[in-house]
């Protein structure tokens, strides 16, 4: 992470209301991770945004945006998955893990899940061609 925004928490512990935790990536073959939780909004979107970017520069075959831990996910959020799956396209496939009402509506509402495959927990992700 390049931004040292104070919107932003780096440690491992649960975040603060308002906050986001991106942990480092994590790769398994040439399948890759990017963990969230805390908050996405317009105020931590753009952090988001950046790790979402530096996953897509290591050119995994499939990029797994886990939103497990995320409590609150905004528009700006939406936005951000969206730069990203353009970003992704015809190289990398994105999906994501929303299995809470918090991270799985906005994407259904939206209809961002048609676009980009969410799954219900990590395994299943993974576990998919």
């Amino acid at each position: 992470m390049t931004s040292f925004d104070s919107s932003v928490h780096t440690e491992t512990t649960e975040p603060a209301e308002g906050q986001i935790v991106i942990a480092a990536v994590e790769w398994y073959g040439r399948e890759a991770v990017l963990p969230v939780s805390g908050d996405v909004d317009m105020v931590t979107a753009p952090t988001f945004e950046e790790a979402l970017t530096s996953a897509l520069e290591g050119r995994p075959e499939k990029l797994v945006v886990d939103l497990t831990g995320v409590d609150f996910f905004a528009s700006a959020g939406l936005s951000a998955l969206v730069t990203a799956y353009q970003q992704a396209e015809g190289h990398t496939a994105l999906c994501v893990v929303a299995p809470n009402t918090a991270t799985a509506r906005p994407l259904q509402v939206t209809a961002l899940d048609r676009r980009i495959p969410v799954h219900a927990s990590r395994q299943e992700a993974l576990s998919e061609s």
